[in-house]
Order: structure tokens, then C-alpha cells, then sequence
């Protein structure tokens, strides 16, 4: 019995950091932060050759409440990716990791943010 051709060539995974990678990045950090007051975590779903994530802030302390931060879509190359909400499209991870940066330091982030750890501590 002859051996079984393989045509699959090198395989090997990309080289650079997805987008869902750098937003689990960010929403590890957010529970630390908070003294895990407020936690983040990040939704995924595919469908019609799309992924869409999806940055979700969550409250333990008030009945796990959510609040959808952001979300991002992109296809099966990562980049471009784009902002759901605005359709704003960042074109490499460089592009992406300033967006990301300047949507989490913003300053509506920051208000939801304090807000939401103030009625915590309440």
C-alpha cells in the first residue's frame, strides 16, 4: 500500500499578534487594574467570512452588569480591521494598537469606567 501524499506545504501560524490577541491583552489587564472591581473580557462570533470581537466591561459587584466598550470586525486576513460602530478600517496591528490605545485611554472610557467602579464601592 502506498504512503499517503501530504500537499499541505510549510504550515506555520502567523506572525504577528491577531487583533482578538491584543484585545485579551487589554481586558487582562482591566481586573488588575480595578482591584477586580471591574473585569473585561472578549466575545467572539463568526459569520459570513467574519469575525466580529467584541470588548465587553463586566461588574461582579453589580449583578455582572455589561457594557460593550467596543467592537471590531475583520476577515480571515486580521487586517484591515474594523470599528463596528464607525466602520473607521486600521489597516495593520500598528494601526490597530494606536485605535485600541486612544479608545481605552479616552476619555469616555474613562468616565464609564470611574463611574461604573463608584457604584462597586457603593
Amino acid at each position: 500500500m502506498a504512503a499517503q501524499a501530504d500537499f499541505w506545504g510549510e504550515i506555520a501560524p502567523a506572525s504577528i499578534r491577531t487583533p482578538v490577541s491584543l484585545l485579551r491583552e487589554q481586558a487582562s489587564l482591566l481586573g488588575k487594574r480595578t482591584n477586580y472591581l471591574l473585569e473585561a473580557r472578549v466575545e467572539t462570533s463568526a459569520a459570513y467570512g467574519d469575525f466580529t470581537h467584541r470588548l465587553v466591561l463586566v461588574a461582579p459587584a453589580l449583578s455582572d452588569y455589561e457594557y460593550e466598550l467596543l467592537k471590531t470586525r475583520h476577515g480571515i486576513d486580521l487586517y484591515p480591521v474594523f470599528d463596528a460602530k464607525t466602520s473607521k478600517q486600521m489597516d495593520d496591528e500598528d494601526e490597530f494598537t494606536e485605535w485600541l490605545r486612544e479608545r481605552l485611554s479616552s476619555p469616555q472610557t474613562r468616565r464609564v469606567v470611574e463611574n461604573l467602579l463608584a457604584m462597586a464601592n457603593s
